[in-house]
């Protein structure tokens, strides 16, 4: 299991982004605070160079762990949902992008916002459709890019659909995805989870991708939030992916990043042993 952090070139002032600027400048101050993973929040990864990427990782020996997509929703409102077949074009093309930068690396897609709203298709049934639809579409690529997608259970006050992690699994049951397995976010779970350590084990193999904040989206250890019972979930189902801060970044970016890793590194000892991390 690996901690990483959250990175981002134009992460908004309220976004749960950790550090923010160019990768030259952020990736260093990543290993410098302890890092090795880390989750880049990118709104079209056309705007980038992948091959700069690939070199800045390479030098401050950090990995690629995933990459965060809801920027193109909050920009140009691409959604794989919607009633429109150009906007669900453009959705999927985006992904498709961003899979093109993460093959390499072998990292985890995201599609969290990009689900889109009920809202942005003319019913709940047409919405569903259009989201199978898209995510048979997105699933045969990610097979050709060699790269998973973690589809976001988020909160009810956020999704209109799939917010729990049981009705998450009973729609990946339901359905033949080689790639997209779950993705689950603490703070989603911490609004709509009874029970955090028993909703992951029933999810089991599902969980492809952790999000980790505090009950406040503050860094871990700030709030009230339960680590050690979302830890011990984790080991109980072998979860060996990424453990990505998605925190705000205060006070400021250096001190939430040294902080969520000194935080998570001790409860990791505890819930697995010093010998095992």
């Amino acid at each position: 299991m690996i901690i990483a952090t959250t990175g981002s070139l134009q992460a908004g002032p309220n976004a749960p982004i950790v550090y923010r600027g160019s990768y030259e400048e952020i990736f260093p101050m990543m290993a410098e605070d302890g890092y090795r993973g880390v989750e880049l929040h990118i709104r079209d990864s056309r705007e980038i160079d992948r091959k700069r990427l690939g070199e800045q990782l390479k030098q401050n020996l950090l990995t690629l762990t995933s990459i965060g997509t809801g920027a193109a929703y909050g920009a140009w409102h691409w959604n794989l949902g919607d009633h429109d077949k150009e906007i669900r074009r453009k959705a999927m093309a985006c992904l498709k992008e961003h899979m093109i930068t993460a093959s390499p690396h072998h990292a985890l897609i995201i599609i969290g916002s990009m689900q889109g709203r009920f809202r942005d298709a003319v019913s709940e049934e047409e919405f569903i459709n259009n989201i199978e639809e898209s995510l048979y579409h997105l699933d045969r690529l990610a097979e050709q890019y060699d790269v998973s997608i973690g589809y976001e259970i988020m909160n009810h006050y956020e999704s209109d659909f799939l917010f729990s992690i049981k009705d998450g699994v009973r729609f990946m049951e339901e359905h033949s995805f080689k790639r997209i397995g779950l993705h689950i976010d603490t703070v989603h779970m911490n609004i709509d989870e009874s029970d955090l350590g028993n909703g992951i084990r029933m999810a089991g193999p599902w969980i492809r991708h952790v999000h980790i904040a505090d009950n406040d989206r503050y860094y871990p250890g700030h709030g009230h939030m339960n680590f050690r019972e979302i830890i011990q979930g984790l080991k109980d189902i072998d979860y060996d992916g990424a453990l990505a801060l998605e925190t705000f970044c205060k006070p400021t970016s250096r001190i939430c990043g040294k902080k969520s890793l000194e935080y998570l590194k001790f409860i990791l000892e505890e819930v697995y042993g010093k010998d095992q991390i």
